[in-house]
């Protein structure tokens, strides 16, 4: 059986030129969403110049995705799209260590799963995101964790892999 990660129930939607996508501190039980006025709880914060229709559809909370044991599997909170362009993200609000290889991993097994329901050549700009609101500025020297996730990725993509971004400001 398929896995849809575009369910309308999972989606919080956008025009606005600047808006945040949040997720509930732990013990988080519910999907992330986005939300466009209280920028307090923004752990992501997102660029849209041209005021494009932005959907997310969170995926942690909202889409069961289930290890070949029967447990649950370890996933991304959502993916931003608009156009022909997906974002995965990972929202992280973490000072501790750590965050950023767990993250990669929760990004990999997404994206394996979105591939195995999904055709991901109908999109023109796949990105990756580990946001996390604690580092708000790029994080320097990731570079091992960063080529670990375009070589699990490439193998997914056909030998073009993703580059995993660790920022909180997404531009769409």
């Amino acid at each position: 059986m398929l896995i849809d990660f575009f369910k309308n129930t999972c989606k919080t939607s956008s025009k606005e030129k600047v808006f945040g996508l949040c997720d509930n501190p732990p013990p988080a039980t519910d999907p992330a969403y986005i939300d466009e006025t209280d920028n307090s709880k923004w752990i992501a914060e997102v660029s849209n110049n041209n005021s494009l229709e932005a959907n997310l559809y969170a995926i942690d909370h909202c889409v069961d995705i289930f290890r070949p044991n029967g447990e649950m599997e370890s996933r991304c909170d959502g993916v931003l799209t608009h156009t022909d362009t997906l974002i995965f993200v990972e929202l992280k609000d973490r000072v501790s260590s750590g965050w950023l290889a767990k993250g990669r991993e929760q990004l990999t097994t997404t994206i394996q799963n979105f591939i195995a329901n999904h055709d991901i050549s109908a999109y023109n700009k796949v990105e990756a995101y580990v946001c996390n609101k604690q580092r708000p500025l790029a994080v320097t020297n990731i570079s091992t964790v960063v080529q670990m996730f375009k070589d699990d990725t490439s193998v997914m993509l056909n030998s073009k892999g993703l580059e995993l971004k660790a920022d909180r400001n997404i531009t769409i």
